[in-house]
């Protein structure tokens, strides 16, 4: 697996690619490993190939909120700023790291990486706005479904290591009422749901009960009929 397999990377023309490369090093995050904190310069950019990793918002009461989840399409770690979330992996995977002293150096030399960053911090922003609508105004259903299909957007796999659990915290519903939405889909074959994972065995099915939340930000249109 190539750093190219993450989709900004891939954008890059070779006289940019081949400023970062040489420099990037492939690591195994694991599930559960916080890379950086809150108010944290990060000392690495992370370029996902195959983990995702959580923005996490802690709360002074020990709460903490998944406000976005960063994959194959995506960057973690800001450009020498502080981080205003706690980088959590939340599913184990493969990722290529930069130091962020080459980053800094190169970033003025590389206008593509620019714009490609740019826009993927624009779809970033579109989708956490549509979460916050989707959180306010849909039933657990179509957020679930929503969840589901980001996730799958995010890894090379169709199985997603979750309990219902860690579900129910993402989402802010009751765990029975998390089990009883997931024995649904199970039910109409869209996806098996087993002890600390969700296989999608049919995700046309689950895009067309999917709310238009998730198609909003996506480069790909929700299928007409």
């Amino acid at each position: 697996m190539t750093p190219r397999f993450n989709t900004l990377l891939a954008e890059l023309p070779a006289s940019e690619y081949e400023k970062l490369a040489p420099h990037m090093e492939l690591v195994s995050l694991v599930k559960g490993e916080t890379i950086f904190k809150m108010g944290d310069i990060p000392t690495h950019v992370y370029y996902p190939v195959g983990a995702i990793v959580s923005m996490m918002i802690d709360m002074a009461d020990g709460y903490s909120v998944e406000t976005y989840m960063l994959g194959k399409s995506s960057t973690v770690g800001a450009l020498n700023a502080p981080s205003f979330y706690r980088a959590y992996v939340r599913s184990s995977g493969l990722a290529y790291r930069l130091p962020m002293s080459i980053l800094q150096r190169e970033y003025l030399f590389c206008p593509v990486y620019m714009r490609v960053a740019m826009t993927a911090m624009r779809r970033m922003l579109m989708q956490l706005s549509q979460s916050i609508a989707c959180g306010k105004h849909h039933s657990l259903e179509p957020q679930l479904i929503r969840w589901m299909l980001i996730t799958l957007d995010r890894i090379s796999t169709s199985k997603i290591a979750i309990t219902h659990k860690e579900l129910s915290g993402i989402l802010g519903f009751r765990r029975e009422a998390m089990t009883l939405s997931l024995k649904r889909l199970t039910g109409l074959g869209y996806i098996e749901s087993r002890r600390g994972e969700i296989e999608v065995i049919n995700r046309k099915g689950l895009e067309a009960l999917s709310c238009d939340c998730y198609w909003i930000g996506q480069e790909k249109k929700r299928p007409v009929g």
